[in-house]
């Protein structure tokens, strides 16, 4: 199974849509978002795009929290860390960096995906892979998303230009 791996968006629709649009073509059911969406209408183009939707809040969704109640049906949620299960694979999401670390270094999981640094970067950390799929915002970088295979455990590192 293909996953989309989102993160930091900061309202950045036109980008997001862009993003979304290569989803939608590659057939992608599910996402995995690792926070700094922005507000509840940014969120929803997310929900609305995806079958099944795993996200955890970062710092920048303070518009979000404590309104997880509009959230969509298909929505999984945390406000600060989700533990998944897909196709055999234990995941763990996060936004901020130095928790993903922390969460690999405890080899409980297969992968870690976070945010926060606006960086696409991959590590292995003992067994388990942790990766940062970069800014869908194109504040700091090139905007960016990762499509991960559950197969393979192989990332592609999507750039929107």
């Amino acid at each position: 199974m293909k996953i989309a791996i989102l993160s930091d968006i900061h309202d950045n629709q036109t980008r997001l849509g862009e993003a979304l649009t290569i989803c939608a073509k590659e057939k992608i059911e599910t996402c995995i978002c690792c926070g700094d969406v922005g507000i509840l209408a940014t969120a929803q183009m997310i929900f609305d795009s995806f079958r099944n939707v795993y996200f955890a809040l970062g710092n920048a969704d303070f518009n979000l929290r404590g309104k997880t109640g509009l959230f969509s049906e298909n929505v999984i949620y945390n406000e600060d860390f989700l533990e998944i299960k897909i196709d055999g694979l234990k995941i763990a999401a996060v936004h901020h960096d130095y928790k993903a670390r922390s969460l690999a270094e405890a080899k409980r999981y297969d992968v870690v995906f976070y945010g926060h640094t606006h960086t696409p970067w991959k590590k292995k950390i003992k067994k388990t892979t942790i990766l940062n799929p970069g800014e869908i915002s194109g504040q700091f970088g090139r905007a960016s998303f990762a499509i991960f295979d559950t197969k393979t455990q192989k990332a592609i590192l999507k750039i929107i230009d």
